[in-house]
């Protein structure tokens, strides 16, 4: 008996061991399905931290985004130490409330937070990657984990790790992400990071559309 108790954890290791590693096709296979379930979602109600970097200053914001189909509203506490900004999109376009009540429009809500604050934030696409899926366009690579979901993503100019993922419900969404946006230097050709944007997802809420 005594034995037997010592032998038992080694042919448990050794059973694990041997477990076979998810094969190239079944997380393609695995891919596929999550695309057609998380493609459809339009709204939801989410909670977490925001920090963006550029080669010469940063900021972190806490962040509430509430999306309810082709309306988003964004709503940034603590940038730049100007207490709340809250922006918000819709079909007729977008708009930019600051603390201290000042209101700005631009078509849409990627240019006015630019026109705002000078960071150039891919909002539309963050959209789509926020869900934990490629955005509309070419992907240039594409890296998926052993159960099917995204790991690395390059399209657009930019590169997104998906670092972490959280179970809400029935879904598995980006609990984490690291988003870098790489440029060709002039003259050189040389590639190097030119915008960062972290976000780390606290809660997610999601609504019936």
């Amino acid at each position: 008996m005594f034995r037997l108790r010592l032998f038992l954890p080694v042919l448990l290791l050794a059973g694990c061991a041997a477990l076979p590693a998810r094969a190239p096709e079944e997380a393609a296979r695995l891919w596929q399905a999550r695309e057609q379930m998380l493609a459809p979602l339009n709204a939801w109600d989410l909670h977490g931290r925001i920090a963006l970097r550029s080669r010469d200053e940063g900021l972190q914001a806490s962040l509430h985004w509430v999306r309810e189909q082709e309306r988003h509203r964004f709503t940034l506490i603590g940038p730049l130490g100007s207490g709340q900004v809250r922006l918000t999109q819709d079909a007729n376009g977008a708009e930019l409330r600051d603390a201290e009540k000042n209101v700005r429009r631009a078509p849409d809500a990627r240019a006015l937070l630019r026109q705002a604050t000078g960071w150039d934030v891919p909002l539309e696409d963050m959209n789509w990657w926020i869900r934990g899926l490629p955005a509309p366009g070419v992907v240039t690579e594409k890296e998926l984990d052993a159960d099917g979901r995204l790991k690395l993503l390059t399209q657009l100019g930019w590169e997104i790790e998906f670092l972490e993922y959280g179970r809400y419900g029935t879904y598995e969404l980006p609990s984490k992400l690291f988003i870098r946006r790489h440029d060709n230097v002039p003259g050189i050709g040389l590639n190097h990071v030119t915008l960062e944007v972290r976000v780390v997802i606290e809660r997610w809420a999601l609504r019936d559309s």
